[in-house]
């Protein structure tokens, strides 16, 4: 009996038939719902960029050694964060996978992130083994209940068990019930972002090396008022992870 068959078959009765973004149909026992050709169209962040906030520039300047370079906002403006890590771009078929992840909760798409995670931690020289502690970006208690799960702490999970790194997913809380940032303007996206979040035991963050973890970065106001909240929490130093960043 062909057993493997028999349970390819089995496996396609539960799965989306279709790939959800060209509407190919799906390898046997692909449970990311989006086909492998689409997956290989994910576009990597690559250098040049700023060295704080990841914001790509023209690739006219990818023959220059720039490894410091600052974009304007981070120039002008002093970061509650010391530098951010980003191994997409915000675009394409990743755009569409983190969207089918956080608004049509197709969490079969964390595994194929998981694999695009490990890539990135093998190929990227990172410091992450140097941090205490991973806190996720939390998501307010009625749009946790909504949804189901945090993006963001699934990403964290994965980075806390590769590295071997502590998890604190509970002491950093968003106590506002913010409207999506997505059609909002950056003046918008500040004003709706304030005060959202606050610190339960300071004592957990002080002088701590800290690696805050959300799926996007467009404008980072989400980032960097977190970040403003631990530095009150007196944390020694914040780091931002995001699966991808708007260009």
């Amino acid at each position: 009996m062909d057993f493997k068959g028999l349970a390819s078959g089995v496996f396609n009765l539960f799965l989306p038939a279709d790939c959800k973004i060209c509407g190919q149909v799906l390898e046997p026992l692909n449970f990311s719902y989006i086909c492998e050709n689409c997956w290989d169209r994910v576009k990597w962040l690559r250098m040049p960029h700023c060295s704080r906030c990841g914001k790509p520039f023209p690739a006219s300047l990818a023959s220059r050694e720039v490894p410091s370079l600052l974009c304007a906002e981070c120039r002008q403006n002093l970061s509650p964060f010391k530098k951010i890590f980003a191994p997409t771009l915000y675009e394409g078929v990743m755009k569409e996978a983190i969207h089918l992840l956080k608004y049509r909760r197709k969490k079969g798409i964390m595994k194929r992130l998981e694999k695009i995670l490990k890539v990135y931690f093998f190929q990227t020289d990172l410091p992450f083994s140097k941090f205490d502690l991973v806190v996720p970006i939390p998501l307010h208690r009625k749009k946790l209940k909504e949804r189901g799960f945090n993006q963001a702490e699934l990403l964290a999970r994965v980075i806390a068990t590769h590295f071997g790194l502590k998890l604190v997913k509970n002491n950093l809380k968003r106590v506002k019930a913010t409207k999506s940032q997505t059609s909002l303007s950056k003046k918008q996206r500040i004003e709706n972002i304030k005060g959202a979040f606050q610190f339960r035991n300071k004592d957990k963050f002080r002088a701590k090396k800290i690696l805050l973890v959300d799926d996007v970065y467009t404008t980072g106001t989400t980032v960097r008022e977190a970040a403003r909240v631990l530095k009150k929490a007196k944390v020694r130093e914040a780091y931002v992870f995001t699966l991808a960043r708007a260009s």
